[in-house]
């Protein structure tokens, strides 16, 4: 009996999405087949780079470019950082078609003209890994096809249901999505995004004591991770990957490039507390052929 077709799903999350390398490491090291991949945002960089033959240390490597640890860096860079990402891309990109690919990816953009989701698994690689990871505020959306791509996250960083569309019989979701805060529910956007906090809270509370309200700045960011937890909570209970990975990452500002090797080991302590049931994924239908 042949084995199943398995569809890897790698969520976005910015700094957080390097938890994936430490499970490619783990189903590389393991021998745990992959025969396509779904991507959103940075999932889709990691996995592009990974279809196309770097190995997941190779990887690490040129992401170690995007690492700052000054504060100006973190206030003043973001067009630095963006400029770093894109030459980098291009490097690794040049030139290069999905057809280039070892492996099928889709990667997941969403048309901010005509507000859909938009998945793309054709052309030329870098104008797609970049509308898929152009996090809106950070970076401009990519003019692409007679639309106006932005990240696949504004919608859902967690394309499961493109897999079971792409005929996946088993599927592993990786998901660095950041749980809602329920401890402190008005966040300022300046850290969560750039994970640092400003003196004072100016973005999160005004007023002192019990008379503490949330800022405008705070309420819109909260407003906007209701929403957006919302839906990623529904469509993963619709549909469901057979093995969820949710690596410990949620300390990690989504612009915090700052480490490196603490989020990749996250993902090969979570792959690796899950080994026996990625494992089933193929012996499963080895039992039944017996």
């Amino acid at each position: 009996m042949q084995r199943p077709k398995i569809g890897l799903v790698l969520s976005g999350g910015g700094s957080r999405g390097l938890a994936h390398i430490g499970v490619l490491e783990v189903l590389a090291r393991e021998q745990i087949p992959i025969d396509f991949i779904v991507a959103t945002s940075m999932g889709g960089i990691v996995g592009v780079l990974f279809a196309l033959g770097y190995s997941p240390a190779q990887i690490t490597e040129g992401m170690q470019t995007l690492q700052s640890n000054s504060l100006g860096m973190k206030v003043m860079g973001m067009r630095s950082r963006q400029r770093r990402v894109q030459d980098y891309l291009a490097q690794a990109l040049d030139g290069r078609t999905f057809v280039d690919l070892n492996l099928p990816v889709t990667l997941m953009a969403v048309d901010m003209i005509h507000g859909k989701e938009v998945a793309l698994s054709e052309g030329l690689l870098l104008p797609a890994v970049l509308a898929s990871s152009a996090v809106p505020g950070a970076f401009p959306p990519v003019k692409l096809n007679g639309m106006e791509l932005a990240d696949g996250g504004v919608i859902d960083s967690l394309a499961t249901h493109v897999a079971y569309e792409q005929g996946a019989d088993k599927i592993i979701a990786v998901d660095v999505y950041p749980p809602l805060e329920k401890d402190d529910p008005w966040t300022d956007p300046v850290s969560a995004v750039m994970g640092f906090q400003l003196p004072a809270n100016i973005f999160s509370t005004n007023g002192n004591g019990k008379n503490k309200i949330p800022t405008v700045a705070a309420s819109m960011w909260r407003s906007v991770r209701v929403m957006t937890w919302y839906l990623h909570e529904q469509r993963l209970a619709a549909h469901p990957p057979h093995v969820l990975l949710q690596p410990k990452v949620s300390d990690y500002g989504s612009m915090d490039f700052k480490v490196i090797a603490e989020p990749i080991q996250a993902g090969v302590v979570e792959a690796e507390c899950h080994l026996a049931e990625l494992k089933a994924l193929i012996e499963i239908e080895d039992l039944v052929a017996l």
